[in-house]
């Protein structure tokens, strides 16, 4: 299994794999323009939805200040709205029904991590350059 298979699946993965580091990249810089485009243009803001989540439906609004994962993990269905300065921490699928309402500063997650020390522990791993060595 690639390391995103085995994210998808549930299984502990390896979020330095190459898959992980461009999918986040291309998130920030999504998310950069993103909140960088005025709120007036609905149009174009639409179309930056599109085109990182995996689905969109109609009337969505997504707040400025808005911060996700990879993006492609997030699916949200019609009459949505996102308030401001909210985060999508998106390692794995994060659906969003029809006729719903989200608060400021909400963090949705599906992130996780080995809760014993040993597990979690990656030896030879180099945190300033995020190699291994």
């Amino acid at each position: 299994m690639t390391e995103l298979e085995k994210c998808m699946a549930g299984e502990w993965y390896d979020c330095h794999a190459p898959e992980f580091i461009e999918g986040r990249a291309r998130a920030l810089e999504w998310c950069a323009r993103y909140n960088a485009t005025p709120y007036s243009q609905r149009s174009e803001r639409r179309k930056m939805l599109e085109e990182l989540f995996g689905a969109v439906g109609t009337n969505v609004s997504v707040g400025d200040n808005f911060t996700c994962g990879f993006g492609t993990n997030i699916y949200i269905g019609s009459n949505v709205s996102i308030n401001l300065n909210c985060t999508f921490i998106d390692c794995n699928r994060i659906t969003i029904g029809n006729d719903v309402l989200i608060a400021p500063c909400v963090h949705l997650t599906t992130a996780t991590h080995p809760v014993e020390l040993a597990d979690r522990l990656i030896t030879n791993w180099n945190p300033e350059s995020g190699e291994y060595r």
